[in-house]
């Protein structure tokens, strides 16, 4: 695959340049027909090693617009649309090596290290979260979630939260004390966030609005939120040093009745019974003629052949 692979990059190369300053080549092959050989040189270009020039008597650069049978700048001789596409990706993986070799290293000068949300000065309380799918168009790429604690956000009183919190609605998890939004309702992850960002706004102005109803008797609801209990070990359960000397000697004790009982024959093994029973079942049944003949060992040889035409 080397030599084709190469021959199809001097035909891409000569058809990218449309106006060269090299003298028109053809690409060297091994298989030239014999009536072609005789006229062709092997000089080769100073500048590629692998393109052998043409005769002045084929050259056709002299008139570009005669009327030939063939186009001067196709001369017949192109690659087909596959190996186009195939020598596309090898120069667009060829980029992608480049850059993962000298670009992709200069990142670690940007290196920051990571610092948590509730460490900031100032303080953020919003926190957004992207989702990006590499490689790939996703419908989903372009949402946006946002999550914040309703406390953590200044100039609110007790009573403007606590209505700030009614007009979230189910959006609201008093378990963890988070408010939790999303939006991909535009083209642009900056659109949703702008949205988002403008929903918040218009929640703390209308959370701060004197003039506006306070919702004082509307209760707060929590009824979408399952709180699910969080099972802890027993301290019953948990190994002291007590229990760790209690069991070991309950262990012991347990060990030394069986021995007793082995001792004593007061445990069934299954292995000696099934052995106490064939003994058994030996002695009383005789043994088979050809289970004795398989028993006794012959010597190998010419011995056992002789042995064994006699009996046939």
């Amino acid at each position: 695959m080397a030599a084709p692979f190469k021959r199809i990059c001097c035909q891409a190369t000569r058809h990218t340049t449309h106006r060269s300053p090299y003298p028109p080549y053809r690409t060297f092959s091994t298989t030239t027909p014999s009536n072609q050989a005789d006229h062709l040189t092997t000089t080769k270009s100073p500048s590629n090693p692998f393109l052998t020039t043409l005769p002045p008597s084929e050259r056709n650069d002299t008139n570009p617009s005669s009327s030939s049978s063939l186009d001067p700048a196709y001369e017949d001789d192109d690659i087909s649309t596959l190996g186009l596409s195939e020598l596309h990706a090898h120069r667009e993986l060829r980029d992608l090596l480049r850059t993962a070799a000298w670009e992709m290293p200069l990142l670690t000068s940007l290196h920051k290290p990571f610092v948590p949300p509730s460490q900031l000065k100032p303080h953020l309380p919003l926190r957004w979260r992207y989702t990006t799918y590499l490689g790939e168009a996703h419908p989903a790429a372009s949402k946006v979630v946002l999550t914040f604690d309703p406390h953590e956000i200044p100039g609110l009183t007790a009573a403007q939260r606590e209505k700030m919190l009614k007009l979230v609605g189910t959006r609201y998890d008093f378990s963890k004390r988070r408010v939790k939004m999303s939006c991909e309702s535009f083209e642009t992850q900056a659109q949703n966030k702008r949205y988002l960002g403008d929903v918040v706004g218009e929640l703390i102005k209308e959370a701060k609005d004197g003039n506006a109803d306070g919702f004082e008797d509307v209760p707060l609801d929590t009824r979408h939120v399952r709180v699910r209990p969080k099972l802890g070990f027993p301290a019953a359960w948990k190994l002291t040093e007590e229990r760790m000397a209690g069991l070991e000697a309950a262990r012991r004790v347990a060990l030394l009745e069986e021995g007793r009982k082995v001792e004593e024959d007061r445990v069934v093994s299954g292995e000696a019974a099934i052995e106490k029973a064939r003994r058994t079942r030996l002695l009383r049944e005789p043994e088979q003629p050809v289970m004795v003949e398989a028993r006794q060992t012959v010597a190998r040889g010419k011995k056992e052949v002789k042995q064994r035409a006699g009996r046939r």
